[in-house]
């Protein structure tokens, strides 16, 4: 071999041994006590980053022994963290600003994601072919969730009163048979379960967009976070990790939560690309809180006459400490 050969050898292998030895001064391996936590986790896309943390391995490695119940959505998630049945939960934002009326103890601490589109699923043989038809209709909802919101938003913008429509609160995963039976003559909702009643329903259903909830939080009560500061930085850790999983083998990731939630390939290709998983806390979350408060408020689905200051209700440190960036709120 020649020398320029042999130096060129060298300084490659020095190179790799360097990086190797950076990454891991860089990211030193967690070797402290184990802590128990139990997560609440949607079980569908919107809540994929803590699966994809269960599976890649990433809650043990920082030190964390997690249960992960599965909900239907996010609305559930936090009602088992209200009930003490789960110390953290993923769920829509407007599902927080919902309870932050009754629970101030509730607490964000980040986001597992910030897209999830809604759509209005409506029944033809019902008479419904325009949006002014859904007057005196039967629409089913979640009621306390980010579909409830929007919904109201996009009669609003319609210019039909909430009170024009019969609001049927229902889980998501009762909506294709509610809507099949007849016993609504609408649905919003969001994927997996729009897929499923636009595949189901075919020619007899019409969807209208009905927005984006652009935030998905992690949520967990005042008192564990107070108790377990170190273990809540370590699960955003955690979370990370999985975020960046997701963006570094897009294929591997799409293929295990096909796999995880028994995902048909065509609904992966319709709805994968649609995704965004992002763990932040931005400015623009505390102004959605509020909007969604304030809109609660006036149409009187509170007793609450105030919106709280959100900025008390979100707690910055585990993200501050672990990927400052990605914190974008005034304080």
């Amino acid at each position: 071999m020649k020398k320029t050969g042999i130096i060129t050898v060298v300084v490659i292998v020095g190179v790799l041994i360097g990086g190797y030895l950076w990454l891991n001064q860089a990211k030193p391996k967690y070797t402290g006590p184990v802590e128990k936590i139990t997560v609440a986790a949607a079980e569908y896309l919107t809540g994929a980053l803590v699966y994809v943390a269960e599976d890649q391995e990433f809650f043990k490695k920082n030190g964390l022994d997690a249960t992960i119940k599965h909900y239907g959505s996010g609305k559930a998630c936090a009602d088992a963290l209200i009930a003490g049945e789960a110390d953290i939960s993923t769920s829509a934002d407007n599902v927080f600003v919902n309870y932050s009326f009754k629970y101030p103890d509730l607490r964000v601490f980040g986001t597992v994601a910030t897209k999830q589109i809604k759509e209005l699923a409506v029944l033809k043989d019902k008479g419904i072919t325009t949006i002014n038809d859904l007057r005196g209709k039967k629409i089913g909802v979640t009621k306390k969730s980010g579909a409830e919101f929007l919904l109201g938003v996009f009669l609003t913008l319609n210019a039909i009163p909430l009170q024009a429509v019969k609001l049927v609160d229902l889980k998501p995963p009762k909506m294709l048979d509610a809507i099949s039976k007849g016993d609504v003559d609408a649905v919003i909702t969001w994927d997996p379960y729009l897929y499923n009643i636009k595949k189901e329903l075919g020619d007899n259903v019409v969807s209208w967009f009905a927005g984006e909830e652009f935030y998905f939080v992690l949520l967990s009560k005042e008192d564990w976070i107070k108790n377990h500061p170190k273990a809540s930085e370590r699960f955003i850790k955690a979370i990370l990790e999985a975020e960046a999983y997701v963006k570094e083998h897009p294929l591997e990731a799409k293929k295990f939560i096909k796999n995880r939630f028994n995902y048909e390939s065509d609904y992966m290709d319709y709805s994968w690309p649609k995704q965004k998983f992002a763990v932040i806390l931005d400015q623009a979350m505390l102004v959605s809180f509020e909007d969604k408060a304030r809109w609660s408020i006036e149409n009187k689905l509170t007793t609450a006459t105030e919106v709280p200051n959100y900025l008390d209700y979100i707690y910055l440190d585990a993200l501050e400490e672990v990927k400052p960036e990605a914190v974008g709120i005034i304080h």
